[in-house]
This record gives C-alpha cells, structure tokens and sequence, in this order.
C-alpha cells in the first residue's frame, strides 16, 4: 500500500500546485464487520474498501492492466491486484485501530483477500484476525479507519455489521472536521514546499478526521 501511495502521488504531483490541494489523494468508502466466536469474544474485523473511480483508473494504468481497454479486468488481472494488496510493508498497519479499554489491540495482516472491479471502481475485501480475542463486558471497543498521514480519506459507507453475537449495537462519534482541518493547515504549515512534493511528507493527523465508532454488547443473562 506505501508502494501505491508513491505511484499515486506521482501520477498526482502535477495537480498539486498549491499546497492546500495536497491532501487527501485517495477516496476510500469503507465496511466493516465486526465478528464475534461461539463464546462471546471478538475474533476478527472483516474490511471492504472501495476505491474511488480516479484512484481506480490510476491504479490499473499504472500496472498496465485491462489491456484491451473495455474496462473488464481479466483474471490474470485481478491475480496481479490480488497479490499487490496482499503485501503489506511492516509498518503498514491496514489503516485500521481497535482499543479495547483504551489499549490498542493487536490485530495480524490480510486474510482471505479478494478484489473486484465494479463500475469502474477497485474493491478490496479482507479479514483482519485479532491476535488475542476480546470480549466486549471487559471494556470499550472502540475502533477507527484512518490513514495517519491523511493521504487517503475513508468514508464508513452502508450499516456497520455485528455477526455471531446478539445484543450489540455500535455508536459512532463523528469527526470534528473543522477542529482537523484547522490542526491540518497549522502542521502542514511547518513543512516546507521541498518536504511536501519532493519527499512526500504530510502531518500525520489523519486520525483527527476518522469517526470513533464505539462497540458495546449487553451482558449475556
């Protein structure tokens, strides 16, 4: 994904003539499922994102995919986009926090990924196992999707889903956009022309404008 951000801010350098334009690059309309085992405890996340029409064109011209121009990928195309979403850097943490009583929560890299091209836009589904599993009467679930550095924006689309426990309901806290923005502009001011456009430096408070989406479950009786 670093690797996909620098093509893209490649490709997207020519637009950036101010540096108020900068940010964010990528549009991401996101899903998220909450999933629960036979015992009550939170297992995993499920994650589909969807990329907006640019982002999706970028991606495909880039890796010189759909050959023929008629906006189908084939399968060896999608093999080829599977296997780039699948590798993740390290210190590439999926763009997704979970806290469980105010402690991050571990979680491991993408599984069972799969990825469609529908009109005209990348969907990328994944699962996201939790290392240790946690049960939601033992503190606050609270998770956000963001990306530090704000070069991608996430949208939470459609109705946040809870499966395999009953008596759950998630809150969501939106951001205080206006509160992010000012924060924005103040730390972007603080870089220089150089820093932006050359290193592809940003202030990293991507998490200032992601909603804070709280889980809570009932006891069991």
């Amino acid at each position: 994904m670093r690797c996909l951000r620098l093509a893209l801010l490649s490709l997207l350098s020519v637009l950036a003539l101010a540096r108020a334009e900068a940010h964010p690059h990528v549009f991401i309309d996101t899903g998220l499922t909450f999933r629960f085992d036979g015992e009550g405890r939170m297992g995993a996340v499920s994650v589909t994102w969807v990329f907006d029409e640019l982002s999706s064109m970028l991606i495909v011209e880039d890796m010189e995919l759909d050959a023929d121009g008629n906006g189908v990928l084939t399968d060896d195309d999608i093999a080829r986009l599977t296997a780039m979403f699948s590798d993740w850097p390290e210190d590439f943490a999926g763009d997704l926090y979970l806290t469980h009583d105010g402690k991050p929560v571990a979680l491991s890299g993408p599984m069972e990924i799969e990825v469609r091209h529908r009109d005209g836009r990348l969907v990328v589904s994944h699962i996201r196992p939790l290392l240790d599993r946690i049960r939601p009467e033992d503190g606050r679930i609270v998770a956000q999707v963001y990306d530090p550095t704000y070069y991608t924006f996430y949208e939470l689309a459609g109705t946040l889903e809870i499966r395999g426990r009953d008596g759950c309901r998630v809150e969501i806290e939106k951001a205080d956009i206006a509160a992010a923005q000012r924060k924005y502009g103040d730390e972007l001011a603080k870089l220089t022309n150089d820093e932006i456009m050359d290193q592809g430096k940003y202030p990293d408070v991507g998490g200032d404008f992601a909603d804070h989406m709280r889980l809570e479950c009932a006891r069991p009786s």
